[in-house]
């Protein structure tokens, strides 16, 4: 599985078909999804973007915080 979505994958997002790149493009910059073009003009989504911006994220532990303070640092 690619790092990046396919053009279908981001069709069914945006909800049109997979070959209106314009589409596409317009509705990623509407929403403020972080996209590049690529050199054919079709927009370029990591996956692992797609997945925190859709709230369906393997990691559930993703905060860079902890749960609780750590007290042993105050001993």
């Amino acid at each position: 599985m690619s790092d990046r979505l396919s053009a279908n994958e981001i069709a069914e997002i945006v909800g049109c078909k997979p070959n209106q790149r314009c589409r596409m493009a317009a509705w990623l910059r509407k929403n403020n999804w972080k996209h590049e073009i690529d050199g054919n003009g079709l927009p370029i989504v990591a996956r692992a973007y797609r997945d925190r911006k859709l709230g369906i994220s393997e990691d559930k532990n993703q905060s860079k915080y902890a749960d609780a303070p750590n007290r042993q640092a105050f001993a």
